[in-house]
């Protein structure tokens, strides 16, 4: 029989110490993956080595996985995550043993004793252990934050969840700040002011709307948004919360479409909303109305709108050339789509006032009565006997068109406009 050549891997016979707290405080309420990334990890540590791509691949995770293991490790207390520059981070082990989490070293007793104070004077009734005191003691040592910025962290987060907040949400506050170098207590507590500012405009949008909760971090970047960037007057937005009111559920995406489309138009203040408001009413009027003119039975959809808004405000078609286009069109089968064709070629010819499309239109007719057409069949509307006004405001609302003035609110200059 051959002899066979037994070799000796050190990775085989190595070993990986496993701390008590880990089986006996974090087992259980880890994920299968969690517990893999974590042993994983433990054992690189223990090498000396820090390898992600090979923790990944050994563990036929993908990177989201992985990532989604870190974070549940770090809610645990189980490790530390700290971030880096341009989306890179390290993760760092914890202590877990329960003899060693309520301990300080001399040193560190010594160190911050001041820092010890202060939070005495924020916790009152409250207590940290040596392990929660050393993840306030990273955010001076490994972010850099001022000792007096920790305690504004600390006392910001009793102020907003209680006095039995966990540790893991002070840690997610302070590494939010560490991110946006808010590291001095002035930028800190100028940070705290303005989510307060903005926390409360939001919530005036939730309790306008018979919501009883907090905003969540979602709506709260969508009211920056608005208010920031695209620059909302705070009037402005609650007065657009009037028109989320009509459906059946509001919410923050739909009132962030309602604005997009306000911001559009230029209505950024309270007046310029209402302005804007008002045009758009009275264009569903005039559509509204042009639809009964040509006989049509539906309500004008969204993309209807579209055309009626082309036509007043880049072709500057005045209501009645459009009334009268709706008038030429009832009799056809495809009445809107006939109405399209009659202002489209009115334009495209410099047709713009009501009276030379009365004319245009008189002069097919005629020419539709010629024998020679007639025998053809080639016969169109001639409902011509639609003579032109000069609309005024008081005109135009007795032809039905609402100028939502009971919204609002009569103007004070109440004289006629001539919209020819």
């Amino acid at each position: 029989m051959p002899q066979a050549t037994i070799i000796k891997d050190g990775a085989l016979f190595g070993y990986t110490p496993v701390e008590d707290g880990f089986i006996l405080d974090k087992l259980h309420l880890l994920s299968g993956d969690a517990v893999k990334v974590y042993l994983y990890a433990l054992m690189l540590a223990h090498k000396g080595i820090g390898a992600a791509d090979e923790l990944a691949l050994a563990l036929s995770l993908n990177e989201e996985q992985v990532n989604s293991a870190y974070a549940e490790l770090e809610r645990a207390g189980a490790l530390r995550i700290i971030p880096g520059e341009n989306g890179a981070f390290a993760v760092q082990l914890v202590r877990l043993s329960r003899s060693q989490e309520s301990a300080l070293t001399p040193a560190e007793s010594t160190r911050y004793a001041l820092l010890i104070e202060k939070l005495r004077t924020v916790l009152g009734t409250r207590s940290l252990s040596g392990a929660e005191l050393r993840r306030v003691y990273d955010w001076i040592e490994v972010f850099h934050f001022e000792e007096d910025a920790a305690v504004a962290i600390v006392r910001h987060c009793i102020a907003v969840k209680g006095s039995r907040v966990h540790i893991n949400y002070m840690d997610a506050v302070a590494k939010r700040l560490a991110a946006d170098e808010m590291l001095t207590a002035e930028a800190v507590e100028a940070s705290f002011l303005r989510e307060a500012e903005l926390s409360g405009g939001a919530s005036v949008i939730l309790k306008r709307w018979r919501i009883s909760r907090r905003p969540t971090e979602d709506e709260l970047a969508l009211y920056v948004k608005w208010t920031r960037e695209w620059g909302f007057s705070e009037d402005a937005i609650l007065l657009a919360c009037t028109a989320a009111v009509s459906s059946d559920r509001p919410n923050f995406k739909y009132l962030d479409a309602i604005l997009a489309s306000y911001r559009e138009s230029g209505g950024l203040t309270e007046e310029g909303m209402r302005e804007a408001m008002r045009e758009q009413d009275m264009l569903h009027e005039l559509a509204r109305q042009a639809f009964k003119r040509a006989g049509l039975k539906r309500t004008a959809s969204a993309r209807d709108r579209e055309q009626f808004e082309l036509w007043t405000r880049e072709y500057c078609m005045q209501p009645e050339m459009i009334m009268l286009a709706a008038e030429l069109a009832s009799k056809k089968t495809a009445a809107f789509a006939e109405m399209k064709r009659i202002i489209t070629d009115w334009h495209e010819r410099g047709i713009a006032s009501f009276q030379a499309a009365k004319e245009d239109a008189e002069r097919v007719a005629a020419a539709a009565d010629r024998p020679e057409n007639a025998a053809k069949g080639k016969r169109v509307n001639r409902a011509l006997g639609y003579k032109q006004q000069h609309y005024t405001k008081e005109q135009l609302k007795a032809l039905g068109i609402d100028f939502g003035e009971d919204v609002y609110g009569t103007e004070e200059n109440g004289g006629e406009e001539d919209e020819n």
